[in-house]
């Protein structure tokens, strides 16, 4: 006689199954230095960590839009994570005008001026890459959108640690960007325990680096309460 097994012990076991085939953890911290000096701990919440599994998942956007917003004259946050395809608001909560815009060449937009309150059509970041994000008002103002291809993503907290948990075990990659310093990574073969790892990098870059507004041109100089 075939036995049969109920819906619910099915359900189960096929989580089960997806736990133990998803079990794999990496976690440490990260160390950053400039000009040879330690930085603060807090400074690598401008860091994206992600792990690129050799047998990639399919990738699944948020339903949720992203949300990068103008204030006190920054983008908040200056460093967005996202997955491919998904949508990102761009609400402005100054009361002055900004014009967020990005020549990215796989993933350009522009959602024109407006002020206080006020909010263009969301945009959908399709490619992966860098988007490097300007105010085509404010010359200072720099986001930076990291699309990626792959769900396994965080940022670091307040002390410098990270912690990516629920990993397809087997080999892959470990990359740690920051918009000041050259990508690193490290290749990793990831089994049922925990992989520590040490990040240090070396912040050599510019956080504003030079750029022209929207138009291919100079921006115009203004004195710092211009706005």
């Amino acid at each position: 006689m075939r036995s049969v097994v109920p819906g619910w012990c099915g359900a189960a076991l096929f989580l089960i199954a997806l736990g133990a085939a998803q079990a794999a953890e990496i976690r440490g911290d990260i160390k950053l230095t400039s000009r040879g000096k330690a930085l603060r701990a807090s400074e690598g919440k401008d860091a994206v960590i992600y792990f690129r599994s050799r047998t990639p998942p399919a990738l699944e956007p948020t339903q949720t839009p992203y949300v990068l917003a103008t204030e006190g004259k920054k983008f908040v946050p200056e460093v967005l994570p996202i997955i491919a395809g998904s949508i990102v608001r761009f609400p402005n909560n100054d009361p002055i005008l900004h014009n967020a815009f990005s020549t990215s060449r796989s993933n350009s937009f522009d959602v024109g001026l407006y002020g206080q309150g006020g909010e263009s059509e969301p945009v959908r970041f399709v490619n992966p890459g860098l988007v490097r994000v300007y105010c085509n008002v404010h010359h200072g103002m720099v986001a930076h959108v990291v699309v990626l291809d792959t769900p396994y993503f965080v940022v670091p907290d307040e002390r410098g640690q990270f912690r990516l948990s629920d990993l397809p075990e087997g080999p892959g990659e470990l990359f740690v960007w920051h918009g000041r310093s050259t990508l690193w990574r490290k290749k990793l073969d990831l089994g049922e325990n925990a992989v520590d790892v040490q990040v240090e990098i070396e912040l050599s870059r510019r956080r504003v680096t030079p750029h022209l507004n929207k138009f291919g041109k100079p921006y115009r100089r203004s004195r710092n309460n211009d706005y």
